[in-house]
C-alpha cells in the first residue's frame, strides 16, 4: 500500500469519526444567555409597604453582550418579607433582552434584596440583585433628592 493510500485512508477515518462523534457533543448555544445586568431600579427607597417608583429592570445578553429575547426571568424577595409584592413575579425578556418587575416593598423596615434570575436552565446560575430600602412613615423617601446611599 503506497504511503498515499495510508494518508488518503486515515484521513476519510477522522473525517467519518469527527462526523459521527458531533452528534454526542452538547455545546452551550453562543446566542444563549450569558449574563444578566441591573438596567434600572437598584437603590430606591420608600416607606414600608410602598410601591417603588421606578420599576425593577434586568437586561439578559449573550457572551457577545447582545439582548437574548424571549429569556424566562423569574423575580423575587430574599427571604422572607412580609407584605411585599412583585408584578409580574416571572416573565419572558422583550427584543431589547429586557425584564421588569413592579416592586411594593414589605412592612418591616430596613434593606429588602430582590434577586432576577433567568431560570432556563433550571440550574441557570444567572442572576442580579437590586437593593430597596423600606423607611418608616414619615421617614426620608428617596424620590428625588441627591442624597447618595451611604451607610450600613
Amino acid at each position: 500500500m503506497s504511503s498515499q493510500s495510508v494518508f488518503s485512508a486515515g484521513a476519510a477515518a477522522l473525517v467519518l469519526s469527527l462526523g459521527c462523534s458531533g452528534g454526542d457533543l452538547t455545546l452551550p448555544a453562543p446566542d444563549g444567555p450569558a449574563e444578566v445586568r441591573i438596567v434600572s431600579g437598584d437603590g430606591q427607597q420608600a416607606e414600608v409597604g410602598a410601591r417603588l417608583e421606578q420599576p425593577l429592570t434586568v437586561q439578559v445578553l449573550d457572551g457577545s453582550s447582545r439582548p437574548v429575547s424571549g429569556t424566562p426571568v423569574q423575580f423575587s424577595f430574599l427571604g422572607d418579607v412580609p407584605g411585599a409584592q412583585l408584578d409580574p413575579e416571572s416573565g419572558l425578556t422583550d427584543q431589547n433582552g429586557r425584564a421588569a418587575t413592579i416592586a411594593r416593598l414589605g412592612q418591616v423596615p430596613g434593606e429588602q434584596l430582590i434577586l432576577a434570575q433567568v431560570t432556563s436552565p433550571p440550574s441557570s446560575d444567572l442572576r442580579a440583585s437590586f437593593t430597596a430600602t423600606a423607611v418608616p412613615p414619615g421617614g426620608k423617601k428617596g424620590g428625588g433628592g441627591g442624597h447618595g446611599g451611604g451607610g450600613d
